[in-house]
């Protein structure tokens, strides 16, 4: 599988990184098999994934116990990524989340350390600071950033540049093309993809908003009328599951499946340093690490780019996925 250098770093990392969080049980996802979770691993490791990216968020520190005792005896053959909370808001509580991590993925540092949502710009600038000091202590061996958009950026590139940015990005939402990627690109920052099949619905699983699972439709595709949602926006259902619609009919003819056409749309843009994709079977990572290796003839790329561009018109520059512009982490 392709590797690529994190700018800026000597850290490298698969192409194709498995998204953790999903291998624990939680509200997202519901629950989960251990036994499963295990099995992934173990056909990511098989495929030539060598990322795996983590947080303290997921399932209250269970998901970074359980891929710690999953890669035990796999350490110099792999890169742990992992971030810290937002609740974490000052340099003490930072480091003292690191070391927690650090016990529960049975580790003494991890490759990428990273801000998971920013709080205000003093906090923002503090946790950046305290991320930098525990890079130079040897505890992280490349540090960055998720979530943050031009203004934030200015608050961390400030101190230092990071080597990611980590953020939502597939085919249903584009937001980051907006300013986001073009700022990353401009200062050579590295840019991890997460949500590449938006929760399951560019698995073509779903042919309408309402067989979305409760916990699952709380994007801003979906009404705020719906259970869980965040957001104060009417959403964009019909839109969002009409472009669905159509990208299934390019799949077909392209004699691709959804997926596929997702993430080979994903692995098309030089600008992708990794895309994580979670699983919720072995099958999916062998079939998910064979796509990626065909990226999208031109043709068909500028097809699905014209075919998604009104819903990426219609929801705006905002990349927060869950909150309304006046109320976006992310700026």
């Amino acid at each position: 599988m392709k590797q690529t250098t994190l700018p800026g770093t000597d850290v490298t990392v698969s192409q194709l990184a498995l998204g953790c969080w999903g291998l624990t049980s939680d509200f997202h996802w519901g629950q989960r098999d251990p036994a499963a979770a295990q099995a992934i691993v173990a056909a990511a490791l098989d495929a030539g994934i060598t990322l795996f990216d983590t947080a303290t968020m997921y399932a209250d520190g269970a998901n970074e116990t359980l891929l710690g005792e999953l890669l035990v005896g796999k350490r110099s053959e792999v890169q742990i990524a992992t971030k810290c909370t937002p609740a974490q808001t000052t340099a003490d509580a930072v480091a003292a989340g690191l070391d927690a991590s650090l016990t529960r993925l049975k580790t003494d540092y991890v490759d990428l350390y990273q801000i998971h949502w920013a709080g205000t710009d003093a906090e923002l600038a503090e946790v950046w600071g305290a991320l930098i000091e525990l890079k130079q202590l040897g505890k992280a061996r490349a540090v960055g950033v998720c979530n943050l958009g031009p203004q934030q950026l200015d608050v961390v590139c400030a101190l230092e540049k990071p080597a990611t940015n980590q953020l939502p990005y597939n085919l249903l939402f584009r937001a980051i093309e907006s300013e986001i990627l073009p700022r990353c690109k401009k200062q050579k920052m590295g840019v991890l993809a997460y949500s590449p099949l938006m929760h399951g619905m560019l698995r073509g699983q779903w042919k309408s908003a309402d067989e979305v699972p409760a916990t699952r439709a709380r994007s801003r595709h979906f009404s705020s009328q719906r259970e869980h949602v965040r957001h104060d926006e009417a959403g964009h259902e019909a839109l969002t599951f009409d472009t669905i619609e159509c990208l299934q009919q390019f799949a077909d003819v392209s004699h691709n499946t959804m997926v596929e056409l997702a993430l080979r749309w994903l692995a098309s843009n030089p600008q992708i340093t990794s895309i994580l994709v979670g699983a919720s079977s072995p099958e999916q990572i062998a079939a998910n690490a064979a796509t990626i290796a065909r990226p999208l003839d031109k043709e068909l790329l500028k097809q699905v780019n014209q075919v998604t561009d009104p819903l990426k018109q219609a929801m705006g520059p905002n990349a927060d996925l869950w909150q309304s512009t006046e109320g976006s982490r992310i700026h």
